[in-house]
């Protein structure tokens, strides 16, 4: 099953908006036909996320082991250091809330025991959400590299802004889907992004 491969990169000494940093980006989705996406982090411009699709995990991982890893990505290592990659299987990248003013990505990471529980409250979580979110898709799914012991779900959501984001999350806070599934996970991870690409989003 395709995979979308999330990673997380801290820019050297580059902005974001550098014409060369998306230059060489551009080259990179070229070359391993990822179909992928660039994003700002909102929160610290000092990161960006990639969002690419692999026609499976094993796909991913057999190119960073191989001798064309160093040679794709080796040009760009002078402007970004990694810092993390997670993977969810993905039918599409047309299936995520890409055409959104900003992309939410939340990683829950699910309590002992809780599983079953979060698997039967994620209805109503989507469903109250999807309600703040229209018209973009919310899209959850889980990280298929995640150890079976300590399960990671993700959540991604499109907004016209930050700030409506936070609005919703505050205006929903006591609601009883909210209430329920939010004790079903710990140190949940939150990030905003904007597409790089996207000039009537910069």
């Amino acid at each position: 099953m395709p995979v979308l491969e999330v990673t997380q990169l801290r820019l050297k000494e580059v902005a974001a908006h550098d014409p060369a940093l998306l230059a060489s980006l551009s080259i990179v989705r070229g070359k391993l036909q990822t179909k992928s996406v660039f994003y700002t982090c909102i929160e610290d411009p000092t990161h960006i996320v990639i969002l690419g699709i692999w026609s499976t995990l094993e796909a991913h991982h057999h190119f960073l082991a191989s001798p064309a890893r160093d040679e794709v990505l080796g040009p760009q290592e002078h402007l970004l250091d990694f810092i993390s990659t997670v993977h969810m299987d993905l039918d599409a990248m047309s299936s995520l809330p890409l055409d959104a003013p900003v992309l939410a990505l939340e990683r829950r990471f699910i309590k002992p025991d809780c599983l079953d529980a979060y698997n039967q409250a994620v209805t109503d979580d989507v469903r109250l959400m999807a309600q703040g979110t229209i018209p973009f898709n919310v899209i959850i799914g889980w990280r298929c590299d995640a150890s079976p012991e300590h399960p990671e779900a993700l959540v991604f959501t499109g907004w016209p802004s930050m700030e409506a984001h936070a609005a919703f999350a505050e205006k929903t806070r006591d609601h009883a889907e909210t209430s329920a599934i939010r004790q079903l996970y710990h140190n949940p991870e939150a990030w905003h992004g904007r597409n790089m690409e996207r000039q009537d989003h910069q």
